[in-house]
């Protein structure tokens, strides 16, 4: 409204504003309201707190801000280190020990290499941090109860604080700053069949829409396959978007039957059992019934929290080419019905950049 002539590319930011706790959350609720920006980051919170069941212990005291999907506390010229876990897809706790193993060692060993900016290496090899993450939250919750998950999360996370003890020793180098987060995930979580970091899906079926360059060999093979692709609106020159219809089978919950309060809550339940970096989390809210209680939910959780974004649910989205919309059984069974077998074969050089734009549920497939 105030700049009309950034309608074409605005969408594609990812704002964010430092919140002061105790601070006045009425007017920045007003702009959520209207389109879901701004997200806020609590940069005490983030200096002073590990995992929030701990107290404050102060270690991150040089932390000047996060990842733009704030599942990182980051210090300046610092990296993020991601690696993602499925725990909803182990059948017992010590299948599930096993890969956090592996996913730790792929991450610390990340930490070993070097950048070609001294800057950048001074903080990396001082402080070695590492987020692993987990994703499917929301199935495990349907599958097993939060009692489980807790005793997952708990456990898990002091497999990796061991691990971190006896290969940092190994190696030689500090251990570990912080170690676990919560990403906002997308893309990878789809190759798991899983629903992404403690989100709910939005509907039992959905579309899921990604973004790849228009000279991506991807197009050709989807194309053949039968699934639908169009121009990105906004960068119709250069970008395009495919669709893919998904079912996250039976008995699980979707994000409209949460309230704000319940996903604010889950994400604080995150922060206190599992990240001792951050949790990635877009909670999506009713403005006409919930609109008059962000000021509230956000003054109550700000103290449980290191950073939170919201979106407004609206009809037909609040922006074209929304990364879900949700459908019926009658049109996904129409949409798989048309879709043929995909291959990938001779496909080489493609990358996908995940959650590229998360604060807005946004993920990009960006030209390899």
């Amino acid at each position: 409204k105030v700049n009309p002539h950034r309608d074409q590319y605005g969408w594609t930011s990812n704002n964010s504003v430092f919140a002061e706790l105790g601070m006045d959350y009425s007017d920045i609720c007003k702009r959520i309201i209207d389109n879901g920006e701004p997200g806020l980051a609590w940069l005490e919170n983030m200096r002073s707190h590990s995992r929030m069941k701990n107290g404050a212990d102060n270690k991150d005291h040089r932390v000047a801000g996060g990842n733009p999907c704030l599942e990182q506390s980051l210090e300046s010229y610092e990296l993020c280190c991601l690696v993602e876990t499925f725990p909803n897809n182990h059948d017992s706790f010590e299948d599930y020990q096993r890969t956090l193993k592996y996913a730790y060692l792929y991450a610390k060993t990340v930490t070993l290499g070097k950048t070609h900016w001294s800057d950048t290496n001074r903080v990396m090899l001082r402080n070695r941090r590492i987020g692993c993450s987990v994703s499917g939250v929301a199935q495990f919750i349907t599958r097993h109860g939060m009692e489980e998950l807790r005793n997952w999360l708990e456990k898990g996370y002091k497999t990796i604080q061991d691990w971190d003890c006896i290969y940092s020793d190994w190696f030689a180098i500090p251990k570990s700053i912080k170690t676990t987060s919560v990403k906002p995930s997308g893309t990878v979580s789809l190759l798991a069949g899983a629903t992404p970091g403690l989100h709910y899906p939005e509907s039992r079926f959905y579309i899921r829409r990604m973004r790849l360059s228009n000279q991506s060999d991807l197009i050709e093979p989807l194309e053949k396959a039968g699934y639908t692709l169009e121009p990105a609106f906004g960068s119709e020159d250069t970008t395009m978007v495919v669709e893919v219809p998904v079912d996250v089978g039976e008995g699980i919950r979707t994000a409209n039957e949460l309230s704000i309060w319940e996903q604010f809550s889950l994400a604080a339940f995150m922060q206190r059992h599992w990240a001792d970096n951050q949790v990635s989390c877009t909670a999506t809210f009713d403005p006409e019934v919930e609109g008059d209680q962000l000021s509230h939910v956000l003054n109550y959780y700000q103290y449980y929290l290191k950073g939170i974004s919201l979106l407004p649910r609206a009809n037909g989205g609040v922006y074209r080419q929304m990364p879900y919309e949700a459908i019926n059984e009658k049109e996904y069974s129409k949409q798989v019905k048309k879709l043929g077998y995909l291959s990938f074969v001779g496909v080489e050089g493609e990358q996908a950049e995940v959650d590229k734009f998360c604060n807005n549920d946004v993920c990009d497939i960006p030209e390899a």
